[in-house]
């Protein structure tokens, strides 16, 4: 198990109509080429440092991440920009400061609490891999249960900090990692987000993420998809026969994926003949590697792919980021619940079937 953990700095202050001003102050970079540029590399300066020193103005942009990559350092330095002037210092070993300011501190608050979980997922990886070296698989499933209990607890801090924090939330919701986020929580921070800010690029980011997920909430109609199966047949995805019919979204790639097929085949074993199904739509793209991992893993219910690998029409359509996850439908096609783990979908059946 590796533990990686990421942090991000956001700077945002009083919006400036014509440009702002950015000023550099690194000696260490003595006469450094430098650029800033936005998401999906689109460049909008560049410039030189003469002795570690920079100041120009800048031409202004929307609200969005910007990225100021100064060569000589290396790494870059990241902030949520709003039209503010904006100040970059670095130090050995504490890193680039920059000043940007009020939302700056709230999302610096924000890192120091980031940086508290990242030194006890530090100390998690250290005794995961001890107990690797002794061989104790007991202690292995503790240590793992406990850090994807802290990522969690990470990101559900990191969202409720977003649900208070205008746009900068949108940013932060945007760049959770999580899989267990809900419609109803990031509606909740695009609701949040000041007029002002509508036209800002992750405000309407979040809001077609919030479409997309929206598409997959409990009381949806299903829509119906017809794809490729095994055997180079079709199949709909309504066609497929149950009380109950679990869309599983899966490859044969993802080991979490292969992990859970277990528990899901002792569920369909269990509850098939009472009206659980369950239809596999794989985000493979390898036809031959789709049917061998069928085959390992025993799976007896219907397939379906179109060998589109992340581009899945199905997975795109629901906004699927993350695999294994799932939509519960009923005989309606109606949506009744989703991404439930094996133990809360066996309870599900236990009580409906």
């Amino acid at each position: 198990m590796g533990a990686a953990v990421a942090s991000l700095l956001f700077a945002c202050s009083s919006e400036s109509s014509d440009g702002f001003q950015l000023s550099i102050d690194i000696p260490s970079a003595n006469n450094s080429p430098v650029k800033v540029s936005l998401e999906g590399d689109s460049v909008i300066y560049e410039g030189t440092l003469t002795d570690g020193s920079l100041i120009a103005e800048v031409a202004n942009f929307g609200h969005q991440f910007a990225m100021v990559q100064i060569m000589e350092l290396g790494q870059p330095a990241v902030y949520f920009h709003d039209g503010a002037d904006v100040t970059i210092t670095f130090e050995e070993g504490a890193g680039f400061k920059i000043d940007a300011g009020v939302m700056n501190d709230s999302a610096n608050a924000l890192n120091d609490q980031s940086a508290f979980f990242g030194q006890t997922m530090q100390v998690l990886e250290q005794k995961y891999m001890a107990a690797m070296d002794s061989g104790n698989v007991d202690a292995q499933n503790q240590i793992r249960e406990e850090a994807m209990s802290l990522m969690e607890s990470q990101e559900r801090m990191k969202i409720e900090f977003a649900k208070r924090n205008d746009i900068l939330g949108a940013a932060i919701a945007l760049s959770s990692q999580s899989s267990n986020l809900t419609y109803e929580d990031l509606k909740a921070v695009l609701d949040q987000v000041s007029p002002e800010f509508h036209e800002a690029p992750d405000y309407t980011r979040l809001a077609e993420r919030v479409e997309t997920m929206g598409r997959s909430a409990v009381g949806m109609q299903f829509k119906d998809f017809a794809q490729a199966t095994p055997d180079g047949g079709s199949l709909n995805v309504l066609a497929v026969d149950g009380k109950y019919v679990l869309v599983d979204f899966w490859a044969s790639w993802c080991r979490p994926c292969r992990a859970a097929n277990p528990a899901l085949v002792e569920l369909y074993n269990t509850y098939n003949e009472k009206g659980f199904n369950i239809l596999g739509v794989s985000l493979d793209r390898d036809g031959a590697a789709w049917q061998k991992g069928i085959a390992e893993d025993g799976l007896p219910w219907p397939q379906v792919s179109d060998l589109q690998y992340w581009q899945n029409e199905i997975s795109t359509y629901y906004g699927i980021q993350f695999i294994p996850q799932n939509i519960l439908i009923d005989d309606n096609g109606v949506i009744v619940a989703k991404n439930m783990e094996p133990a809360q979908l066996g309870d599900f059946l236990a009580n409906n079937l």
